[in-house]
């Protein structure tokens, strides 16, 4: 059997450790500076195959590192489930090692700064294998893919994600967003700044013209005709025509963030009022009625704000004594991340949902008419069980385990090239491997095609209108 070793027992490590401990020959330890965090993941299972450990395996914590690294050296592969900036310290002991690594984060500079190294030493480090990155990554190159085999171009190119509560649950609140864990993140990525391209320009926007530049998702999406949605533009989107190998063929290629319709607008109120600001708090401010009204806000008395904004205010209990007191070394930020963390988290019963969809816009050289390939993924958490969010990040990283341990394999055949160096699962011996496991998983897409009598448009295509589109600003772009 073989030996992993799983960094980090949160809620997306019990669907990796369960899927992974499936074969009761493989012995999977689970590692937690959590005191109790990972005796708890395990014991969920019972199994036996799995092993807690509390260990704090930060670099600096000179015993708890030593211990780490000296199972890193024995074990047959790594998952680790850590905060994207420990990634590269453990990428460094798996390198000495020999230990293949796989993570859910994005692929960091620090991580590709190791690649030359893990390649000398033949070890794979993994990355990007999760929902978004990791599933996405996947399903559209192997679309893309079929695309060439057929003689066909990629065009334009859109790629949505969206983690949501299920539609019945959604309008429960006036934000129709529910977390399963910290805001922070969330409220973090409203002041990420985003670049894209559409019918060859660069279109930018700066982090404080995201919110604003959300648009409707358009009902010629196959979620758009069932789902009221709207798009945000995610980060930025110009690597990933390389990455996918369509720079040369496709003039717009975009990558969003799905919201139910609504939510940016509100989000955009509450920056509006600074309640996402990492900034100090005023002083003296210890209760929320108190922090809104040092920004002019009171239930009766609003100029700054709309009345849907006082009531989704109202709604998370700001002003009728509910509200958790405010600790005093937060930030305005943290204040509210811990608000929403209160009132927003999942009731009994409830579920989330995962929503997917590649469009792609695909033109024929021979004369065929031109088409518009979708590709779908919905998919459902189980109510009071494990979320669709947490199954898809951590079923994804352990497929990627399981492909890199086949490595040296009688199943992976005599001819395979062995993989080393920083990778991502656009590698068709990556995603030929988990693509068909995921499906059997319940992660399974819906494929459509429509046929175009004449030249693709991007107005068909789920993406920003762009240039004419308020809070975007183009940059001049070669054609």
């Amino acid at each position: 059997g073989s030996r992993i070793v799983v960094l980090g027992a949160g809620l997306c490590a019990l669907p990796a450790i369960e899927l992974l401990s499936r074969r009761s020959a493989d012995v999977v330890t689970v590692i937690s500076a959590v005191e109790g965090e990972a005796s708890r993941a395990c014991a969920a299972l019972g199994r036996p195959n799995l092993q807690p450990l509390t260990v704090d395996a930060r670099p600096t914590n000179a015993s708890g590192w030593g211990a780490l690294c000296g199972l890193l050296g024995q074990a047959d592969a790594c998952l680790s489930l850590l905060p994207a900036t420990m990634h590269a310290p453990v990428a460094e002991a798996c390198i000495e090692g020999g230990t293949p690594l796989v993570t859910a984060s994005y692929v960091s500079e620090e991580l590709l700064a190791l690649h030359e190294r893990a390649v000398a030493a033949g070890v794979p480090l993994l990355g990007e294998m999760g929902l978004d990155p990791g599933l996405d990554h996947m399903s559209a190159a192997e679309l893309i893919r079929r695309v060439r085999e057929e003689g066909g171009a990629v065009t334009a190119f859109s790629s949505l994600c969206g983690g949501l509560p299920a539609p019945e649950c959604a309008s429960s609140t006036p934000l129709a967003y529910k977390f399963s864990w910290s805001p922070a993140g969330v409220i973090s990525a409203t002041r990420n700044p985003a670049q894209f391209t559409v019918d060859g320009a660069v279109v930018r926007v700066a982090g404080e013209e995201l919110l604003r530049s959300a648009t409707p998702l358009a009902d010629s999406s196959r979620l758009g005709r069932t789902l009221r949605l709207e798009v945000l533009p995610n980060r930025d989107s110009l690597p990933y025509a390389e990455l996918y190998g369509i720079e040369a063929e496709a003039h717009s290629v975009f990558r969003g963030t799905l919201r139910y319709a609504g939510w940016s607008g509100l989000f955009a109120e509450f920056a509006d009022l600074g309640l996402t600001e990492p900034a100090p708090l005023p002083a003296g401010v210890r209760t929320w009625p108190e922090l809104l009204a040092s920004r002019g806000v009171t239930p009766t008395a609003a100029p700054a704000a709309s009345a849907r904004v006082i009531d989704a205010l109202a709604s998370l209990g700001v002003w009728d004594g509910s509200a958790p007191e405010i600790s005093t070394d937060a930030t305005v930020a943290d204040a509210f991340s811990a608000l929403l963390a209160g009132r927003l988290s999942y009731a009994p019963g409830e579920r989330d949902a995962v929503f997917m969809e590649h469009t792609l816009h695909v033109a024929f050289p021979d004369g065929r008419p031109s088409e518009v390939r979708s590709s779908s993924l919905v998919s459902y958490g189980t109510p009071d069980g494990v979320s669709s969010m947490s199954r898809s990040v951590g079923i994804t990283a352990a497929l990627g385990v399981q492909r890199l341990l086949e490595q040296g394999s009688a199943s992976s055949g005599p001819d395979a090239e062995p993989l080393a160096g920083v990778l991502r699962p656009t590698l068709p011996t990556i995603y030929e491997y988990c693509l068909p496991r995921l499906a059997e998983e319940g992660f399974a897409f819906e494929e459509g095609i429509e046929r175009e009598a004449s030249a693709p448009s991007t107005a068909a295509t789920p993406m920003p209108a762009g240039r004419g589109t308020p809070g975007f600003r183009a940059a001049s772009a070669a054609a």
